[in-house]
C-alpha cells in the first residue's frame, strides 16, 4: 500500500526469522531503550526530510507510511531477544527514573512488561492506511485478512466467532474511510463549492465587507532576473471579466476551459509555449527570469501579463485558458524553472464586447457620474485618458486596509428604496479602500467609455533580495489590478489605478521571527532543488549510502559479536520454548571421559558438578555453574561480562580436565 513493497518483504522476513533461525542477543533493559531512542531520532530526522520536501499538505501522511519501519528496532530487539516482552518504562523518561529510585532504594520493583508484536502489527495497519495506493479496493479486504491472521497465529480459539465481528468493522471501515474523504475534499477547497481553493472562474473579494485585511508575510515565490534582463512589476495569475455585488467571475465558464499546452524537447532542456505557433528560437532575445516556489495541483503561475513561454519546469502538464490563466500539475512540490516575456504578445485571446464591456445595472449610475466628472469621454489617445483616471486616484483617493464600507442589506432594496453599493460608497462618500476597489472601479469606468477591460489578480514584485539577488514574492505582495485593450497595438496591457503609498503598507523589513521564517522556506525549496538535480544524483547516493553503509556495519558488527545460539524450540510437559546454551555446555564432552554418558533426566549441572574431584580448583567450577544457571534461568538478563567470564571459565576448566 506505500508503494515500497521491497522494504516490507524485508521487515517481514526480519520479523518472521525468528521461528527459523537460533541465534538470538541478550538485550536487556538498556537495549530497549537505546532501540526506541533510535527510532525516536530516525522519526525526527524523517520528518525533516518529509518537510524539506515541501508538500505540507500530504507530509503527515507520508511520515504514517514510514511508521513500521521506524518502529521496526524495537520490534527486532524483542524477536532476537531473550524475552517475549519489555518494560514499560522504555518509553518513558520519568518511568525510568522511579525505577532506578526504587532499585537504589532496595523497593521491590513494580515495572510492567507487554509485548511490542501488537503495537508493532498497529504501526503496520497505520503504514498501509497512510500509503499512496491504500485507496485501492484490496487495503480493506487484506486489513481485515491479517488480522484474522493475527488472531489465528496468536493461538485464539475464537477467530470463527470474530470472523462476522471483523467482516463488520471492515464494512464500518469502508463507510468511514468515504467519509473521511469527503471531509479531506471538503477542507482542502475551504469548505466552499469548488473542487480546489484556488478557482479560476470565481474570485471573492472584500468590496463590501468591514474590517482588516490580514495577509501572510511567508514567501510564496522567488524570481531571479536573468542577465541584462528587467523585472516585471506585475505577475498575473488570474483574470476575469463579470462583476456581480462582490464577486468577480467569469462570464463564459465554456469559454474558459483549460487546454493543454504542448511540451517541446531541445536538447536537455524542455519548453512550453504560451501561444500557438511560437517559434522556441524566438525566445532567445527575449527578457526572462528564474522562478522557483512550492505548488500543489492545478496552482496559478504568476506570470507576466506578456509571457511567452516557459524553460525545464517539471510537470505532468502545464495547461492554460482564454483568459491568459495558467496552471500547472506538478511533478514535485517545488518548481525551478525559466520564464521568458516582454515579447510583444499576450497569451490570451482577444475581447469580446459582449464580455469586456458589460457593466452591472447597480454599478451603471455611479459609474456613468464618475466617468462625467472626469470628463473621460473627451478626445484624447488612450494615455491621456488613463493618466487623468490615475491621477485622480491618487490625488482624491486614498489607500487602506482598514475597510468601512458596509454593503446595503437586501431589505434595503424594497419599496423602491435603491441604497448606495459598496462600490459607490468608495466613488462617492469614503473614497478609501484597498487594490480591489481601485481595480474594479477602474474597470468598470474604462468599459463605460468604451475601452475593453477586465479584473486581474496576482503580486506586485516589490521587495528587492539585495543579499542573494533577484526579488521575493510574498502573501503581503498580492494584489487586484485592470487589463485593458489597446485598440492603436492590438494588445492587453495593464494598468494600476491604485495610488503608490499602498507599497508603504507593506513593511519591506521582515521581523526577526519572519526572517528565521524565510531562512527556513528558502531552505526547504532550495536542498529540494539540489537533491532532485540530475547533475546532483550521485553525490547525493553517496552521501546517503555511505551513511547507510558505516551505520548498518557499525550495528551488524555488534550484533555479530555478541550473538549467541539456543537449541530448537522444545516442548515438555507444561514448558514450551527455546533451551540457551552457554559456555560451559562446551565441557559436555570433555567431562564424559571422566564421568560417561549423563543419565537421563540428571540436571548438566548436578552432573557436571560431580568433577570436582578430577579438577585442581574446584572453587572455579562452582563459580562456572551458578553463571551457567544465571545465564540459563535468570528472567532478566545478566550483564554481559558475566558471558564473557563463563567463557573463560570453561576455557580454564578444560585445559584442567
Amino acid at each position: 500500500m506505500t508503494d515500497r513493497p521491497f522494504i516490507g518483504l524485508l521487515i517481514a522476513l526480519v520479523v518472521e526469522a525468528r521461528h527459523w533461525t537460533r541465534i538470538r542477543w541478550e538485550f536487556d533493559d538498556a537495549a530497549y531503550l537505546r532501540a526506541w531512542q533510535f527510532s525516536t531520532i530516525s522519526t525526527a530526522m524523517v520528518a525533516v526530510l518529509i518537510w524539506l520536501d515541501g508538500d505540507h499538505s500530504m507530509a503527515l501522511l507520508n511520515l504514517l507510511s514510514w511508521l513500521a519501519l521506524l518502529l521496526f528496532p524495537l520490534q527486532f530487539v524483542q524477536n532476537y531477544g531473550m524475552r517475549d516482552s519489555m518494560p514499560l518504562e522504555t518509553f518513558s523518561f520519568l518511568a525510568k527514573r522511579r525505577r532506578m529510585r526504587n532499585e537504589r532504594l532496595g523497593l521491590i520493583g513494580d515495572s510492567v512488561y507487554f509485548n511490542y508484536g501488537n503495537i508493532f502489527f498497529l504501526a503496520t495497519m497505520i503504514s498501509a492506511a497512510a500509503g499512496s495506493k491504500a485507496d485501492s479496493w484490496i487495503f480493506l479486504p487484506g486489513l481485515v485478512l491479517l488480522t484474522g491472521w493475527m488472531l489465528l497465529g496468536s493461538g485464539s480459539s475464537k477467530i470463527r466467532s470474530l470472523a462476522p465481528v471483523l467482516i463488520m468493522a471492515g464494512g464500518l471501515a469502508l463507510a468511514g474511510q468515504i467519509g473521511l474523504k469527503k471531509l479531506a475534499d471538503w477542507i482542502g477547497r475551504g469548505g466552499g463549492d469548488g473542487e480546489e481553493q484556488f478557482n479560476p472562474n470565481f474570485n471573492y473579494t472584500q468590496i463590501g465587507s468591514k474590517g482588516t485585511i490580514q495577509q501572510s508575510s511567508d514567501i510564496v515565490w522567488r524570481i531571479r532576473p536573468e542577465a541584462l534582463s528587467p523585472s516585471p512589476l506585475l505577475l498575473r495569475t488570474a483574470t476575469f471579466n463579470f462583476f456581480f455585488g462582490s464577486t468577480w467571475q467569469n462570464q463564459r465558464m465554456s469559454a474558459t476551459g483549460f487546454n493543454e499546452l504542448s511540451s517541446t524537447l531541445i536538447g536537455e532542456d524542455s519548453y512550453y509555449l504560451l501561444r500557438e505557433g511560437t517559434a522556441v528560437e524566438s525566445l532567445a532575445g527575449l527578457a526572462a527570469f528564474n522562478l522557483r516556489g512550492a505548488v500543489s495541483d492545478k496552482s496559478p503561475l504568476p506570470l507576466p501579463g506578456d509571457a511567452v513561454g516557459m524553460r525545464n519546469i517539471e510537470a505532468d502538464g502545464i495547461e492554460s485558458n482564454s483568459l491568459g490563466t495558467v496552471r500547472i500539475r506538478p511533478k514535485f512540490p517545488i518548481i525551478d524553472g525559466a520564464v521568458f516575456w516582454n515579447g510583444g504578445t499576450n497569451p490570451e485571446s482577444a475581447p469580446q464586447p459582449t464580455d469586456d464591456l458589460q457593466i452591472p445595472p447597480s454599478e451603471r449610475d455611479v459609474i456613468r457620474s464618475s466617468v462625467d466628472r472626469l470628463r473621460l469621454r473627451d478626445e484624447m489617445d488612450l494615455q491621456l485618458k488613463l493618466a487623468r483616471l490615475r491621477s485622480w486616484f491618487h490625488n482624491e483617493f486614498r489607500y487602506t486596509r482598514d475597510l468601512t464600507i458596509q454593503k446595503p442589506p437586501i431589505q434595503q432594496q424594497k419599496d423602491g428604496h435603491k441604497a448606495p453599493t459598496a462600490l459607490a460608497q468608495f466613488l462617492t462618500d469614503v473614497q478609501a479602500g484597498h487594490c480591489e476597489y481601485f481595480a474594479t472601479a477602474t474597470t468598470l469606468m474604462l468599459r463605460e467609455i468604451g475601452i475593453q477591460a477586465r479584473y486581474t489578480v496576482g503580486y506586485a514584485v516589490m521587495e528587492n533580495d539585495l543579499k542573494r539577488g533577484g526579488f521575493v514574492i510574498r502573501g503581503t505582495h498580492a494584489h487586484a489590478w485592470c487589463r485593458l485593450w489597446d485598440e492603436t497595438t492590438g494588445r492587453w496591457i495593464d494598468f494600476d489605478p491604485t495610488p503608490p503609498d499602498w507599497l508603504a503598507t507593506v513593511s519591506q523589513q521582515p521581523s526577526a521571527m519572519q526572517s528565521f521564517y524565510d531562512f527556513v522556506k528558502r531552505l526547504r525549496e532550495d536542498s529540494f532543488i539540489w537533491r532532485n538535480d540530475p547533475s546532483n544524483q550521485l553525490a547525493v547516493s553517496i552521501i546517503i549510502g555511505s551513511v547507510g553503509i558505516i551505520f548498518s556495519f557499525f550495528i551488524i558488527r555488534r550484533l555479530w559479536l555478541s550473538k549467541r545460539q539456543i537449541h530448537s524450540t522444545i516442548s515438555s510437559g507444561d514448558y514450551h520454548g527455546a533451551v540457551v546454551r552457554t559456555p560451559l555446555h562446551t565441557l559436555e564432552i570433555p567431562a564424559r571421559k571422566h564421568l560417561g554418558p549423563r543419565p537421563p533426566g540428571q540436571p548438566f549441572a548436578v552432573w557436571l558438578a560431580r568433577l570436582r574431584p578430577s579438577l585442581p580448583d574446584a572453587q572455579l567450577l562452582d563459580e562456572a555453574i551458578a553463571l551457567h544457571q544465571q545465564l540459563r534461568f535468570d528472567p532478566v538478563p545478566p550483564p554481559h561480562d558475566h558471558r564473557e567470564r563463563l567463557e573463560t571459565l570453561a576455557r580454564q576448566l578444560e585445559a584442567g580436565l
